[in-house]
This record gives structure tokens, C-alpha cells and sequence, in this order.
């Protein structure tokens, strides 16, 4: 395999590249420019494809392509050469724009990417092996069908809001029917879509969000088990502590005792 050979990489800043300049030029390019937006805003043009700017799509542009973009526009990217193999082939199939909810994921590499290109030491093995990784990425979201891709980008959103539900909800009643509904889905998908995206099930989540929340009070405030237990979300205090010892191994006070004891000066 032939690697490929890093021109540039780093942060690009429209406000400060380009000041006071709408649009930019129309270039032709001369090797790969891949590109995780920062923020939304302005629009990229790839031969005749535009497409709205938003921190949830890659950019792809292959060598011989006619492209410009409308401000403002910040992302990381990086520019590179690659030869005949079977990683140009790879990226030569990529569309121009690709839709992702991995970018918390591409933002790590890209970062990564950015700090070690740019230190200026000798680490163009550690540099190889993550664009290798970043490649790799970008395939397996680009082998997705577009359906499923929209239906992922869905369920990410259906998440985000229960999610949201449920700590806005911490001291009510967040059956599965309730959460479900507060997500206008049926019980049955919710769960099936919860468990997928969350790796829990929604009794598992909120025990552990209420426990957490739990062990803040006892460790920050001098209230009651009594007021722990319902300003958690528990019926009674006599639930709460056994959701607690079965979670923890150890009773609240137990657990306020051996924090006191680790602490103590």
C-alpha cells in the first residue's frame, strides 16, 4: 500500500482567511480535501452539487474537481496525495458530501491530526496511522444506504430529546409509556431504539441517572434520606435505599461513612 502524502492540515477560519469576501474563488482542485465543518453557516459548492454548511457532514473533494463555497465557513480539514491504489480508489468513490453522526468521532481525529501535523516532530507514523483511520471512517459511513443513514440520524435526534426528557422528568414517574410518549413513539420501538443507541434499557438509565444524582446531594448537602430519596425521583426512602445498596453495594450512609473515612485528615 502506498500512503499517502500529507500537504496540510489544521483549522480553517473564513473571518480570518478572507476577510470582509463573500464567496470564494472557483478553483479546480489539485488532491483530496476532506473537511469536518465546525458550526453551520455558508454553503459548499462542489461541481454542480451544493449543499448548506452544518457540523454533521464531511466534505469530500477529489483531485480535478471545480469547487467554491460561500461564507463564513470554519473547519478542520486536511489535504493530501494519494496514488493509484486502493486507498484513491476508496476516497474516489466517496460522495462530495456525506452525512454523519459520528462527529464527535471525526472531531477526535481531526484534532489529533491537526496538533501532531503541525508539532513540527517526527511523527509521520502516528500521523499515517490516523488518517488510515479517518479513511476507514469515512468508508463505513459512506457504505451506509441513505435510508438507514436518515433513519440513524433520526433515532439520534429521538435520543437527544428523551434524554432530555428524562433529566428535565428526574422526579416524576418515567415509565417507559411516558418516556415514549414524550417522543411520539410506542413503547415497543422506544425501548428497541433506547437500548440500541443507550446500550441500557430506560428503568436501567433513569435508576442510574436518579443514583447519580443521589450521591451529589448526599455528598454536597445535609438533607434527610427521606428528601434524597424523593427529590431523586423514589417513592419512598425505603426504595431508594434499596436501589442504592443493590447499585452501589453499600447503604447511602454507608457510602457517606466511607467517603468520610478515604477524607478524612
Amino acid at each position: 500500500m502506498v500512503l499517502p502524502e500529507i500537504v496540510a492540515a489544521g483549522i480553517y477560519n473564513s473571518q480570518y482567511a478572507v476577510k470582509n469576501i463573500a464567496v470564494s474563488k472557483n478553483r479546480v482542485t489539485s488532491m483530496f480535501e476532506i473537511e469536518l465543518p465546525m458550526e453551520s453557516g455558508g454553503i459548499s459548492y462542489i461541481d454542480s452539487n451544493a449543499m448548506p454548511i452544518t457540523p454533521n457532514m464531511l466534505i469530500c473533494a477529489k483531485p480535478g474537481q471545480l469547487r467554491h463555497t460561500k461564507f463564513p465557513y470554519k473547519c478542520y480539514f486536511v489535504h493530501m496525495i494519494l496514488h493509484g491504489d486502493g486507498l484513491q480508489d476508496t476516497l474516489m468513490n466517496m460522495p462530495d458530501f456525506l452525512e454523519t453522526d459520528k462527529s464527535d468521532v471525526y472531531k477526535a481525529l481531526f484534532t489529533r491530526l491537526t496538533r501532531h501535523f503541525n508539532s513540527g516532530a517526527d511523527n509521520e507514523i502516528l500521523i499515517q496511522s490516523i488518517i488510515l483511520e479517518l479513511i476507514h471512517n469515512i468508508r463505513q459511513d459512506a457504505s451506509i444506504p441513505n435510508h438507514q443513514r436518515k433513519q440513524k440520524n433520526n433515532h439520534h435526534i429521538i435520543i437527544r430529546r428523551a434524554l432530555k426528557y428524562i433529566h428535565d422528568h428526574l422526579t416524576e414517574d418515567l415509565c417507559l409509556e411516558t418516556v415514549a410518549d414524550s417522543v411520539s413513539l410506542s413503547p415497543i420501538h422506544f425501548h428497541n431504539v433506547f437500548k440500541a443507541a443507550v446500550g441500557k434499557t430506560l428503568r436501567e438509565y433513569v435508576e442510574e441517572q436518579r443514583i447519580k444524582k443521589a450521591i451529589n446531594l448526599l455528598i454536597t448537602t445535609d438533607f434527610s434520606l427521606t428528601e434524597i430519596a424523593y427529590d431523586c425521583g423514589f417513592s419512598s426512602q425505603s426504595y431508594f435505599s434499596y436501589v442504592f445498596k443493590r447499585k452501589m453495594e453499600q447503604t447511602p450512609r454507608e457510602y457517606v461513612q466511607a467517603l468520610s473515612n478515604k477524607y478524612e485528615i
